[in-house]
């Protein structure tokens, strides 16, 4: 099979097993909503996010149909950079996995606090106070390398990280406000979106 074959389909692979992932925990931890006590709203970040991500998934589904459409922004990269580009695709899986099972069922698709959340502060929370974001960006972000298309890696990238953005101003001021100084002492000795030693 010709390595480009490879990679496309490594790439399609990567984005339906994201989908999947969260279309899986939507359906198993489903959240009631009367136990919200406050949810995120939409913000201009998020909107903005949203309006990037149609793009990208139609540049990601021309590029594995037939990446001649899309050659006019393909990046010349060995196959050890594309392959690179799968394990911290496999990495970010990894890492959302070990995080669902930390959280359970404090677990939300959205950002939202509920009436028995509670502050999870082990397995990756240990050290990071979003690792499903970093799973995020990782999964999202190895695009670039997989596909090897500035296009479609760099909106995947700018989509994620403005969501996230978005997502972790209203978690870190919810969470302060809720939690008040357990709060406050677990995030001085953990990072955001990578460990702080």
């Amino acid at each position: 099979m010709p390595p480009e074959v490879v990679f496309r389909l490594l790439q399609a692979l990567i984005l339906v097993g994201f989908v999947a992932n969260r279309a899986y925990y939507n359906r198993k931890l489903p959240a009631p909503e009367q136990d919200t006590l406050e949810k995120q709203e939409p913000s201009g970040l998020g909107r903005l996010a949203e309006l990037l991500a149609l793009p990208a998934l139609l540049g990601t589904a021309a590029y594995v149909a037939n990446p001649a459409w899309m050659e006019w922004s393909a990046v010349d990269s060995p196959a050890w950079v594309r392959w690179g580009g799968v394990g911290l695709a496999l990495a970010g899986f990894a890492l959302l996995r070990w995080s669902h099972q930390a959280l359970g069922k404090n677990w939300s698709d959205r950002p939202r606090i509920t009436q028995g959340q509670q502050l999870v502060t082990e397995g990756p929370y240990r050290r990071i106070r979003h690792p499903i974001y970093t799973a995020f960006l990782l999964i999202l972000g190895s695009s670039l390398f997989v596909s090897a298309n500035w296009f479609i890696g760099g909106l995947w990238i700018a989509m994620t990280g403005l969501d996230v953005r978005s997502r972790i101003a209203f978690e870190e001021d919810r969470m302060l406000a809720r939690f008040g100084d357990a709060y406050r002492s677990y995030r001085e000795r953990t990072g955001s979106l990578i460990p702080w030693f």
